[in-house]
């Protein structure tokens, strides 16, 4: 089951594809914040989230990532 944080960061994932960690922490109020990369690392240990690293970190939504955010599983 997963948490109001972690669906929060999969529907922005899954509305652009491709968020950055600020991104992320900026949608999220300042309470949220705290379980921000315990939250995205719970994501991509489920499969929802992927990291990659290039100019800098980004996570990408996987396909597994964007049944969860329309409730297919």
């Amino acid at each position: 089951m997963m948490s109001e944080v972690e669906r929060r960061i999969l529907e922005l994932a899954a509305t652009n594809l491709l968020v950055t960690k600020d991104e992320i922490t900026r949608v999220l109020n300042r309470n949220e914040y705290d379980g921000t990369s315990v939250c995205v690392g719970r994501l991509e240990e489920l499969g929802f989230l992927e990291k990659v690293e290039s100019l800098g970190t980004v996570f990408v939504i996987t396909q597994k990532g964007i049944r969860a955010s329309n409730g297919s599983i």
